[in-house]
């Protein structure tokens, strides 16, 4: 594509979301080497790419009389990806002054946009296995997203969505041998080596330690230390310890789901993270209790294992509409 034509390409609206979050992403940066690193490989993979990136820089010297106003980061992004998919001037520049305008103490609170742009993410039904430059070990559940902030004096993940597994150990010869700090948003957990599964709930986060002890504190400032076996509940104003488990919180990890007297509409509605499209139950089967094992890399078996084990039935108008209702 020649320049002429480039300049006026319209450009689809998740590449200038993601070039707008790659930007802030860049001047919140402690290792900004790294991330423009990180943005010529993203640049590279397609020509929308560069050129959102390009119009971007030519926002860039406007943006910057703004920079000192600017909240944080998790204000900024939702706001300014309502610019435009052209980057319009005059939108961008008055979206970026309302964000200033309402930005301010519990700011965090507004909608975060998860998986756009994070670090390492996991689509619908799959699992993802990273090992970071420290030898930390992750297992990202489905339809899950962290971001990864290391720095010389820093470990810290931030848990964007869903759930994750996190085996850590200290290396006591490497500067590496700092705390790792994991974020969510109901509260912060710390170790100098754990295995452990942290879940966002949506009203709270879930914690299982599988191995170690961990430091866990909430927003509040409650505090505790969280040891091998033990799981909690954190919210935003207390920690609470959680005794009976309906879903195996590690089940997961080994592909598996596993129920111990749920109701039948609380399984549907787990198993809705694990299929594209929209699974339903029927409120008159929903109060229907439900034990068992299920493989969750044979989606379309376990719904008809479901269809053997209570009085319902399975009803699919396409792969991506299912309904459980009672059988006739």
């Amino acid at each position: 594509m020649d320049a002429a034509r480039h300049a006026g390409a319209t450009l689809p609206d998740d590449v200038v979301r993601t070039a707008i979050q790659w930007r802030l992403k860049l001047d919140s940066a402690e290792d900004k080497a790294l991330v423009n690193a990180r943005i010529q490989r993203w640049c590279q993979q397609q020509p929308n790419n560069a050129l959102a990136w390009q119009r971007l820089g030519g926002l860039q010297q406007e943006f910057d009389g703004y920079a000192a106003a600017l909240p944080r980061r998790d204000i900024t992004i939702p706001v300014l990806q309502r610019a435009g998919a052209d980057l319009q001037r005059r939108k961008a520049l008055k979206l970026l002054m309302l964000a200033v305008a309402v930005g301010g103490p519990g700011s965090w609170l507004i909608a975060q946009q998860p998986g756009i742009a994070a670090d390492y993410a996991a689509g619908t039904g799959d699992r993802r296995r990273i090992t970071l430059a420290d030898g930390t070990q992750l297992l990202l559940n489905t339809r899950s997203a962290v971001d990864v902030r290391f720095s010389a004096t820093e470990r810290l993940l931030v848990l964007r969505e869903g759930e994750v597994q996190i085996n850590s150990t200290a290396d006591p010869s490497s500067l590496r041998a700092s705390p790792l700090r994991v974020q969510c948003q109901h509260g912060l957990c710390e170790t100098l080596g754990a295995r452990f599964v942290l879940r966002d709930q949506g009203d709270h986060s879930e914690l299982l330690v599988q191995q170690g002890e961990i430091e866990v504190t909430s927003r509040s400032g409650q505090r505790l230390i969280a040891s091998h076996g033990e799981h909690y509940a954190l919210r935003h104003q207390r920690i609470d310890p959680i005794a009976a488990q309906r879903i195996d919180p590690t089940a997961w990890t080994r592909g598996m789901l596993v129920v111990n007297d749920i109701r039948l509409g609380d399984f549907v509605q787990e198993l809705a993270r694990y299929r594209s499209g929209i699974i339903g139950c029927d409120p008159a089967v929903a109060g229907l209790r439900l034990s068992g094992v299920f493989q969750l890399d044979q989606p379309e078996a376990l719904l008809d294992n479901l269809s053997r084990t209570l009085p319902v039935s399975i009803v699919s108008r396409s792969r991506f509409w299912v309904r459980v209702v009672a059988r006739v």
